[in-house]
């Protein structure tokens, strides 16, 4: 998921970023969408299996 939000994130910001004049409905997706993509992506930061976490952990030491 993080990934995808990642991705999403950076074709928003290219569309956002162009040097050509776009058609605002285009910008206006584009901006829903970096948006859109900034949630998804702190949210799958935000939700982490601890006990998961802690396994992996213990099997390093």
């Amino acid at each position: 998921m993080r990934t995808i939000g990642l991705v999403m994130a950076a074709v928003g910001s290219c569309v956002l970023t162009a040097p050509v004049t776009l058609p605002a409905v285009v910008v206006t997706v584009a901006g829903y969408l970096t948006v859109a993509a900034g949630v998804l992506t702190a949210v799958s930061q935000v939700t982490v299996d601890e006990q998961k976490v802690k396994r992996k952990g213990d099997s390093n030491e």
